[in-house]
């Protein structure tokens, strides 16, 4: 089947699906270039079996057909689906089965495949498993196995999916990318990292455009990662740019995209040499609490100062806006002791000094970097200001330069916002921080250009 007509017909099924039956149960297909592209980069044997579990309309088989494999599989729990990958897309061997209710012995059976497959390919479903969502099965240690990994549907298709492909076989899955880092993913994860080896992660970005976060392919192999190295690679301008390769071993659970030498080396340096927020800052880090009418909003909150009142001159509290975008980067201020809203995040120390030392590095373009590149994990998206996040953060005080940066905090509180004299101060900050951290001069040029690209030129005074 034409490869173009194919995509109309995949499309028009998809539309066809109510919107909110798609968002509870996970179900946005791959079109077929993408599928295509894939099947292409894990340079597939010709006489390899191939299996999408989840089919759906079937893009990655008719890809894989397209391409020349003759032995391939599709399997899903849509009907309506399955019959048109098999009557209008000339797929022969797919089947209606529920392979997250399946073991992969009982599914494997149903296609009368009597060992596992070769290559696991697809796009598995991805939603909470909630009261209205269940997997109807007996298989009750997978039921653990998937509750203690974090309850969602792919999860349970990742679990499923090393029951159907052989030892030394691949799986290569479109998943969402906080299943790197998100703390409820982390048992599966860890269990990954210990025992698979990660052939590649590929960072789309927020490919499907009606689903919210952003996702990887993560191709796996079935079998111990031994000394391996994951290939670290992203999407850009329809190809797969390889960026460098990291040792798995490097990893013990959150698994952070690194998108350059510069940017692994950096953070190398700055994980083994400094103690963390969390460690020297022991007081309170969370939402702000205040319901009264008065109470500081997110909204409120300006990059050092306050939009309709004065900064105070004592107290122990800063403030700083939840909402974190990638284009602003943090927008905080020494709060003194005002309240705050939810929508704030608020930190407190005993010491007004390091109060405003540690706005002065909050704000810093290293200390955003750092934020953006290795506890946001490159995202694009908004992000939020969470104590999980601020406490991760590398804290260093150093006598020469501890004074200076609260000195240039002050002048910010009372300089005219945004003038030419207060971005002249936010470089004689970014210097001051640079300075204490120890950043080459190399490693300035790197973070500076890194941090242009992606803020908005507004908060560069940038006329570029």
């Amino acid at each position: 089947m034409e490869l173009t007509s194919y995509s109309i017909k995949s499309k028009q099924y998809e539309k066809s699906l109510d919107s909110a039956y798609k968002k509870d149960n996970g179900i946005f297909y791959t079109d077929i270039e993408l599928s295509q592209k894939i099947i292409e980069f894990l340079n597939i044997p010709q006489n390899a079996t191939i299996m999408d579990p989840c089919c759906g309309t079937g893009s990655f088989l008719v890809a894989a057909k397209h391409l020349g494999h003759l032995f391939v599989y599709g399997a899903d729990i849509d009907k309506k689906a399955v019959s048109i990958t098999k009557n209008k897309h000339g797929i022969e061997n797919v089947k209606t089965i529920n392979t997250l209710a399946n073991t992969g012995e009982q599914t494997l059976k149903k296609f009368g495949l009597k060992v596992p497959v070769d290559f696991l390919i697809g796009n598995p479903p991805y939603a909470p498993i909630a009261k209205d969502i269940i997997i109807d099965t007996n298989d009750y240690l997978f039921l653990r196995n998937v509750k203690d990994s974090g309850s969602n549907l792919y999860i349970a298709a990742l679990y499923r999916a090393f029951e159907l492909v052989k030892p030394q076989g691949t799986i290569s899955y479109i998943i969402p990318k906080n299943f790197l880092h998100v703390a409820a993913y982390g048992v599966l994860r860890r269990m990954i990292l210990k025992e698979k080896r990660i052939v590649s992660i590929i960072d789309i970005g927020k490919y499907f455009k009606s689903v919210r976060g952003e996702q990887i392919i993560l191709t796996l192999e079935n079998s111990p990662a031994e000394k391996a190295n994951i290939s670290i690679y992203k999407y850009e301008k329809a190809e797969f740019v390889k960026k460098l390769e990291v040792p798995q071993d490097f990893y013990t659970d959150e698994i952070l995209l690194f998108n350059s030498k510069e940017d692994f080396t950096i953070y190398q340096t700055l994980e083994g040499t400094y103690k963390k927020f969390s460690d020297i800052c022991t007081g309170y880090v969370g939402r702000g609490k205040s319901k009264d009418e008065g109470a500081i909003t997110g909204k409120d909150i300006r990059k050092f100062s306050f939009k309709e009142r004065a900064v105070p001159k004592k107290g122990n509290k800063v403030f700083i806006q939840n909402i974190y975008s990638a284009e602003a980067g943090i927008i905080a201020s020494f709060a003194g002791n005002l309240e705050a809203a939810e929508t704030v995040t608020v930190f407190t120390d005993g010491d007004e000094k390091m109060c405003r030392y540690i706005l002065g590095v909050l704000h810093s373009r290293l200390c955003n970097y750092y934020l953006l590149k290795f506890c946001y994990n490159n995202s694009k998206l908004t992000m939020h200001t969470d104590a999980k996040y601020l406490k991760k953060l590398p804290l260093v005080i150093d006598d020469n330069t501890f004074s200076k940066v609260i000195s240039v905090v002050k002048s910010l509180e009372i300089i005219e916002y945004m003038s030419a004299t207060w971005f002249e101060m936010i470089e004689s900050l970014n210097e001051l921080i640079y300075t204490t951290y120890k950043i080459k001069d190399n490693e300035r040029t790197h973070i500076d250009c890194q941090m242009k690209d992606i803020q908005s030129q507004r908060w560069n005074n940038d006329k570029r």
